[in-house]
Order: structure tokens, then C-alpha cells, then sequence
């Protein structure tokens, strides 16, 4: 199966692992339980961030 987000690398919102490294990760899933802290995180386009500024920004407002 394809990933739904081709190029997407996925980390979690709360200890900041690299969730596409995790065995099982799916990005077809809409959360994935992060394998290092427990942390259930959205995986959606809405999740996407495009730069360093953006991702500080997105952060605050979680």
C-alpha cells in the first residue's frame, strides 16, 4: 500500500520522535499512539507543516 502522504515525515507533538520510523506506522491511520511516550497524534493533511517557523507556530497552538 501507498502512503497517503508521499514524502511526510511524521513526528509526535508531545517528545518529538520520528513517528515514520516506528515499526507498524501507517500514515493511512488518522492517529498513531507514538511507541516512545504514549502520545496519540493526529495524522492528517491538517497536521502538515512546510517550515521551521511554521512548525514553532503549530506547536503553541496545540
Amino acid at each position: 500500500m501507498s502512503e497517503r502522504f508521499p514524502g511526510i515525515e511524521w513526528y509526535c507533538d508531545r517528545c518529538n520522535a520520528c513517528l515514520s520510523d516506528q515499526p507498524g506506522f501507517d500514515d493511512h491511520k488518522y492517529t498513531w499512539k507514538c511507541k516512545e511516550c504514549g502520545y496519540k497524534n493526529s495524522i492528517s493533511r491538517d497536521d502538515i507543516v512546510e517550515s521551521e517557523e511554521e512548525f514553532k507556530n503549530y506547536k503553541k497552538c496545540k
